[in-house]
């Protein structure tokens, strides 16, 4: 009788866990992780993560953010970044482990050719990363404006990490944004990178005229 109690426990186990997980591919699915982000709270199980609207670009561009997310300490950046491809804007969580970057550039971007970009940057990727696996990429309409993607893991010391990083053209030139964390936080983060790059907010008063 005891080792059929402990078979029926076993069960329960079992399909409470996958409730849960069922419940959890439900929150993220993309349309009510973009509404939830957007309305300032999204709910995953016993996890709440808060959002505050937050101007990344001056007067231009609007995102939300983690609320406990923080500016990534210098010291800590110097050692994950390279100088020369070290982003403008990182927010991290308390482990230092996901990270949401903003970075704007002075590189030449034009937003009806958003297409061709996402080939020549994804080519460039390839070729500097070859032990990436690819996830996707391409072009997604955010804002009224259209923004570049691609998304893929690449080994790290430490095991593997996952990169989504995201672009549009700002006044002829590229801003790119990117969501970085470790491959086991990727089933969670992946969408709430993508709902957060559907939230982004473009004043439509910089938008340069037949640049659609």
């Amino acid at each position: 009788m005891e080792h059929m109690d402990e078979q029926w426990l076993e069960l329960i186990g079992k399909q409470e866990q996958m409730e849960k997980q069922e419940a959890l591919k439900a929150a993220l699915t993309p349309e009510n992780v973009s509404q939830a982000i957007q309305a300032g709270e999204l709910t995953l199980g016993d996890e709440v993560i808060t959002f505050q609207r937050t101007e990344v670009v001056p007067d231009q561009v609007f995102m939300f953010v983690p609320d406990s997310f923080e500016p990534m300490p210098e010291e800590y950046a110097r050692i994950k970044y390279p100088a020369e491809r070290r982003p403008q804007i990182i927010y991290t969580d308390e482990t230092l482990e996901i990270n949401l970057t903003v970075n704007p550039t002075n590189n030449r971007m034009v937003n009806h050719e958003m297409e061709q970009f996402v080939q020549d940057l994804s080519f460039l990727i390839k070729r500097m990363q070859p032990n990436a696996k690819w996830l996707g990429e391409g072009v997604r309409e955010v804002g009224g404006r259209k923004m570049g993607f691609y998304e893929f893991t690449v080994p790290v010391l430490d095991g593997v990490m996952y990169n989504g990083i995201f672009f549009i053209e700002l006044e002829g030139k590229g801003l790119f944004f990117g969501l970085n964390c470790m491959e086991r936080y990727q089933e969670q983060w992946r969408p709430i990178a993508l709902g957060i790059m559907d939230s982004l907010h473009i004043n439509p008063m910089e938008r340069e005229e037949g640049d659609s």
